[in-house]
């Protein structure tokens, strides 16, 4: 099932119908299909790619919830809970250099929510390295020490259910991209949970329209993410 959902990704299933399309121009027998393969493959790297396809993908997830201005205007939640993304572990690196875009953009929001509300606990959950580098950026930018890191979670589902004894029934802010936001939404609720969205890190623009139409490799990533998120939302729903 997992390699069926890796398989599901753009530039896998490109890969995939190259490595083919090469293979059936070795094997006499099924060389008849090589330039059926090659010429799918090239069909899937240019469409996932476009600019406007990717943002057709993207946008349903990343504005499914609306943005968060104020946190002044949420003034029963007293925790923000920030979902780890990525982070190089590697000390010859300043610290804020070490997150990647998604977990910069989540660290300012967090930061930002926390100025709004500064009685509020942060609570950053995730994977063991990235949630430390996380709150030592946190730390950095001037968050009090009393950060809570929860690290033991690998996936968010695992974050759901950790925070379920800490947290409780009580509100909290979640902070995490916006296109993961709709899945993150699903599991927490699935745990009875009570998160107040906040989307940070878009993609591309609302509209497909307004992206470009030219192919690039950031548009075949972020068709990967929107695939990618897809496949767990129809797994969430599945299991529900």
């Amino acid at each position: 099932m997992r390699f069926l959902a890796q398989l599901a990704l753009p530039s896998n299933l490109a890969l995939f119908l190259f490595g083919a399309g090469i293979l059936a121009a070795l094997w006499p027998r099924a060389r008849r299909w090589s330039p059926l393969l090659l010429g799918a493959c090239g069909a899937v790297v240019f469409g996932f790619s476009s600019g406007k396809v990717a943002a057709a993908l993207m946008s349903p997830l990343e504005y499914a919830y609306p943005a968060i201005h104020d946190a002044r205007g949420h003034p029963e939640v007293r925790s923000i809970v920030v979902l780890t993304a990525w982070a190089a572990d590697d000390p010859n690196m300043p610290l804020s250099s070490r997150l990647n875009a998604s977990g910069a953009f989540r660290v300012l929001m967090a930061l930002k929510l926390h100025r709004d509300c500064p009685d509020c606990r942060v609570i950053v959950s995730g994977s063991k390295t990235t949630a430390r580098i996380m709150a030592d950026t946190l730390h950095e930018l001037g968050i009090p020490r009393d950060i809570v890191i929860q690290d033991e979670a690998q996936h968010t589902d695992d974050s759901a259910e950790s925070l379920g004894t800490t947290i409780g029934r009580e509100p909290f802010f979640l902070v995490t991209s916006a296109g993961h936001l709709p899945r993150s939404m699903r599991l927490f609720a699935r745990r009875e949970l009570h998160p107040i969205p906040v989307p940070v890190d878009y993609q591309l623009p609302r509209d497909w329209r307004d992206a470009d139409l030219a192919p690039s490799p950031f548009s075949l990533g972020v068709s990967d993410l929107a695939i990618h998120e897809y496949l767990g939302i129809l797994r969430t729903r599945l299991s529900d």
